[in-house]
């Protein structure tokens, strides 16, 4: 039986490609042309601050806790309030769960204390917080690109493909609404396509044009994703340098089939690379400079060593967030506790079987006078402040 052909060699889809991105390999950048006729317009990066400590109460609508709660002089803090109203359903759907904080999960994320003041649902509130914040990461989370957002674009995203090399292997990155039990929308950016090893290429990826300025996340420790992927390995690459063949930095992560899984991606642990080659003696990471991000699914890992799970052939990464991430600090979940002992003692034991850190701080019934709510919120207030 014959040997059949490689598929073709597109030379306008590797014009396009150079096109997209305003490159000539070996020759340099003519984005300064593009831009100047008005074909490329500029994507801005910027610096993700992170210094203040981030809160989310929870609380009814018009709580006057929670109004005084933030009224506390703490200039470190940053103060979200997200109202719980007693009628909001909690189910479970799919693989995320959808209820009271359904809408608020990106806030639970970023924040470093969860406070839950006069939870109108009873332990069904205090369950599902539980729940979210264990199946998190440990760390804060700040997002660069919510693919969630219906605002979001990805006019910055290009493929790049082995296209450039002489390959034949075709990606691409667009959106995707997946429709949950509910009938609610839960959007996605999808990277997929066909990987071929013809004609000597062997990758796929998706890569943002150069940001410019550049993003600045020095305040932050590393780089988390939340994808669901198909049982490749992927990488994760993100550069110093604004030329189109510099160093990448590298991290190579495992995607689980039909699993959303968060990947946590300190800076220290970026891989200086060059065209899969590592690179010891090239400078640590700077996250102060990242002039731009990309996704790639190769059969090579580093040094000729091939990817131990890669197949060519159709492949795809749902991917719902890329955020920068920091240690969290102090008590991830602060509750005030219930006046009467057995719902007290309830409260406590959904919190321990949660697993997740958390301060339980009980009103005495004269706190709760008009006249002293002041030193139950100087209490909450000083638990956030620790």
């Amino acid at each position: 039986m014959p040997t059949p052909e490689p598929d073709r060699w597109d030379p306008m889809r590797f014009l396009t490609t150079l096109n997209y991105f305003g490159e000539v390999p070996f020759l340099g950048s003519f984005r300064w042309l593009q831009q100047l006729l008005g074909q490329s317009p500029t994507v801005s990066g910027k610096k993700m601050n992170a210094m203040k400590k981030k809160v989310v109460v929870l609380a009814p609508r018009l709580s006057p806790l929670a109004e005084q709660l933030q009224q506390q002089a703490l200039p470190s803090v940053e103060w979200m309030l997200c109202p719980i109203e007693a009628d909001q359903t909690i189910a479970a759907n799919g693989d995320q769960k959808r209820g009271a904080i359904a809408p608020f999960e990106n806030q639970l994320r970023s924040a470093d204390t969860v406070a839950i003041l006069e939870d109108p649902k009873g332990l069904a509130l205090l369950s599902e917080v539980g729940t979210c914040l264990k199946a998190r990461s440990p760390k804060v989370w700040q997002s660069v690109f919510d693919f969630s957002d219906l605002d979001c674009d990805l006019s910055m995203w290009g493929a790049l493909d082995d296209v450039v090399m002489g390959g034949v292997s075709q990606g691409s990155f667009f959106l995707k609404d997946r429709q949950t039990n509910d009938q609610t929308s839960n959007q996605q950016a999808v990277f997929a396509g066909n990987v071929s090893t013809d004609n000597s290429g062997g990758f796929s990826s998706v890569r943002t044009q150069n940001f410019e300025p550049p993003f600045d996340f020095s305040d932050w420790e590393g780089i988390g994703l939340r994808v669901k992927g198909d049982g490749n390995r992927y990488k994760f690459i993100a550069r110093n340098s604004d030329g189109w063949d510099s160093v990448a930095y590298t991290y190579s992560f495992d995607a689980v089939a039909d699993t959303w899984i968060e990947v946590s991606i300190p800076f220290a642990d970026l891989v200086p690379t060059f065209r899969a080659r590592s690179m010891p003696s090239a400078p640590a990471f700077d996250p102060q400079q990242v002039f731009s991000l990309q996704l790639m699914l190769s059969k090579f890992e580093y040094d000729r060593k091939l990817n131990p799970y890669f197949t060519p052939g159709s492949f795809e990464l749902a991917v719902s967030e890329i955020a920068v991430q920091r240690t969290r600090r102090g008590v991830p979940l602060l509750v005030m506790g219930s006046r009467d002992d057995t719902e007290c003692q309830q409260q406590q034991a959904v919190l321990d079987e949660s697993e997740v850190e958390y301060e339980l701080i009980r009103p005495t019934a004269e706190s709760l006078e008009s006249d002293l709510v002041s030193d139950l919120v100087n209490d909450l207030a000083k638990a956030i402040a620790e």
